[in-house]
């Protein structure tokens, strides 16, 4: 069984390096990644260089498109509606746990996330595992998420992250 995993892996890999940048290349990875998905909606886009390590514990909604570069780890991530994945961002929901003094040999512990619908996760933000994310709400660049906004229409910025305004009502 591992060695049949094993095997996919290496040909999507391949598969993904053949595929051309831009909108076709964007759906083509989108599709690939669609059999092996915990759930999939309609029209989802993976751009270039993006990687997503377990696809087993992903959901993704409708429209939900995946920028350049990102990676999402291993763990139980929910991306609704809609969402917008910027390039270079990192979504994880697992943790190395310590034992003894070090982190190494510890494994790992795993803390779902979700990203509510319209929800935009600007460039090279990082989100934390167990992290819960509102409705409409607009990630700044560059912020690192350790703990949840459940608010509707929160702009959200800093390392750590925290409200800093909000988004007018629609």
């Amino acid at each position: 069984m591992k060695k049949l995993t094993r095997t996919r892996s290496i040909i999507m890999k391949l598969r993904m390096f053949i595929l051309p940048d831009g909108p076709h290349g964007d759906i083509a990875r989108g599709n690939l990644y669609r059999p092996y998905m915990k759930s999939c909606g309609r029209n989802f886009k993976v751009g270039t260089n993006a990687y997503i390590y377990n696809p087993n514990g992903l959901s993704v909604g409708d429209n939900v498109y995946i920028g350049f570069n990102s990676y999402l780890g291993q763990g139980e991530i929910n991306l609704a509606d809609e969402v917008l994945v910027g390039n270079f961002v990192s979504i994880t929901a697992s943790n190395h746990i310590s034992q003894g003094k070090s982190f190494r040999f510890g494994g790992f512990e795993m803390i779902p996330i979700s990203i509510g619908p319209g929800t935009w996760l600007a460039a090279h933000v990082c989100i934390m595992p167990g992290v819960n994310i509102g409705e409409g709400c607009l990630v700044a660049a560059g912020s690192i998420v350790t703990r949840s906004f459940e608010e509707e229409r929160l702009i959200i910025a800093g390392v750590p992250a925290e409200k800093i305004g909000e988004l007018e009502k629609s």
